[in-house]
Parts: C-alpha cells; sequence; structure tokens
C-alpha cells in the first residue's frame, strides 16, 4: 500500500502530539510522585519537551509538493478528524492529499522471475 500525504501529516502530528501531551503529564506525574513539590530536572523536562514539540509542530509539518507549513492551517484536523470533515487539499499548492508522496518508490507490478538462475 502507497503511503498517501494525508499518512505522512498524521503519521507526524501523531508523533509531535504524543511527545507534547507526554511533557505537560510529566509535571503533574513528578508532583503526585514527590509529594507536591517536583523535582527542578522534572520540571524543566517536562517544559522543554512541551515547548519544543509545539514548536515543531508548527514548523516541521509541511507539504511534501510545495514545501509550505501546515501547521497553522489543516495540519491538526487532517489528523484528528475524520476522512469526511477533514481537508482534501494543499491550501497553497492545491495538490490532494490522498496523492502518494513525491519520491517514493511505487509498488511494482508483474515482476517475473526467471526459471533458472545461471551462475557463471
Amino acid at each position: 500500500m502507497e503511503k498517501t500525504i494525508r499518512d505522512f501529516i498524521r503519521h507526524r502530528v501523531w508523533a509531535l502530539s504524543g511527545a507534547a501531551v507526554g511533557g505537560w503529564l510529566l509535571l503533574p506525574l513528578s508532583a503526585a510522585i514527590y509529594k507536591g513539590h517536583p523535582p527542578p530536572v522534572a520540571a524543566i523536562i517536562g517544559v522543554v519537551l512541551f515547548g519544543s514539540a509545539i514548536v515543531f509542530l508548527q514548523f516541521s509539518v509541511k507539504c511534501p509538493k510545495c514545501s509550505r507549513r501546515l501547521g497553522q492551517t489543516i495540519a491538526m484536523p487532517v489528523a484528528f478528524s475524520g476522512k469526511k470533515s477533514a481537508p482534501n487539499f494543499c491550501p497553497y499548492c492545491a495538490v490532494n492529499l490522498d496523492d502518494p508522496m513525491p519520491g517514493a518508490p511505487t509498488p511494482t507490478e508483474n515482476v517475473t522471475t526467471p526459471d533458472k538462475l545461471v551462475w557463471k
């Protein structure tokens, strides 16, 4: 099965959103473990992880065809909504999000192999 542009965007947004939620949850979990006073290292790691995931989400989710940032426009609706309500095209270059990724290898069809291999 070919990887589509929609799959690429969805995978990247879900991964970065997971990192952001993990950083956000690190603060209350570390506070609960350390009796209300989270250690400064855990708090700093949580804030840095959350902030960097959000910033990276804004700048790294790009259209593979036109390289424009989609984090501010359609990345979240593409990743977190159903197929019917999500956008179907890039707002900048109008490429269909269900098209295969540019530069991805296409599946080979009718590959034939010889019956006998002759080694010389």
